[in-house]
């Protein structure tokens, strides 16, 4: 399996700590986040992941070099400019092509999600999309249907459709290669947008609710701690 790890962000929400080190480089525990994420997908069975990278590109070439690619193939995406989460995957398309099962994983979150059964229940759908998604407050939510089939999301700022509800994305999704041909024609967007998009044209995208994992996103500097207070992870 291929995955795609989101990491060029700049971090700013950090402070100090992301002025001289890549949020992807910043260490919980004895492992940096970007070691904690690799691990759990390959424990999923990934062989091969692309790595996007922006700020501060150079460090994490030379730290995964470092690590020996962390004994899978590891590539890279640059971007001169940040092409959010959606552009980001849309620049590595050609990695994925014609591939019916791949993760994308955001290189800041860091969770007990079981990625092996999310691939499962993609493959067992023939999905294009299935997101992994918690009951909690998100600014990105996402409107899943009794059927857990995506439907909205509170970034259109439309009102709630009836008889949906509300979840908060993981930033952990497997896509299928069929993702690409619903995104956008501008460079940088979000994720969600091509998501949605292909919900909406084929039904074939899903939310799947993860509440028994432990789940923490270490964008703040009070999330960072609590995940360090939280270990093992």
């Amino acid at each position: 399996m291929k995955a795609m790890i989101l990491a060029a962000g700049v971090g700013s929400r950090l402070g100090e700590l992301t002025k001289e080190t890549p949020k992807c480089l910043v260490t919980v525990g004895d492992k940096t986040v970007l070691e904690r994420v690799v691990g759990s997908l390959k424990a999923a069975g990934v062989t091969e992941v692309v790595i996007n990278l922006h700020h501060l590109a150079d460090k994490v070439v030379s730290f995964v070099e470092s690590r020996k690619h962390f004994g899978i193939k590891v590539h890279f995406s640059r971007e001169e400019s940040l092409l959010d989460t959606g552009g980001g995957l849309k620049k590595a398309a050609a990695f994925f092509s014609a591939e019916d099962t791949f993760f994308v994983h955001n290189a800041d979150v860091l969770s007990t999600i079981n990625l092996s059964a999310l691939a499962a229940l993609h493959r067992s759908r023939g999905a294009i999309g299935t997101l992994a998604v918690l009951r909690r407050p998100s600014s990105r939510g996402l409107y899943l249907n009794s059927a857990k089939a995506l439907v909205a999301w509170t970034g259109e700022g439309s009102p709630a459709p009836a008889g949906a509800e509300l979840f908060g994305f993981c930033g952990v999704s497997v896509a299928s290669s069929n993702l690409f041909s619903f995104m956008p024609e501008e460079a940088a967007f979000s994720i969600i947008a091509p998501y949605l998009k292909a919900a909406r044209a084929t039904k074939l995208v899903w939310g799947e609710p993860c509440p028994e994992a432990d789940w923490i996103d270490i964008g703040t500097p009070e999330q960072l701690a609590a995940a360090r207070s939280k270990l093992p992870l």
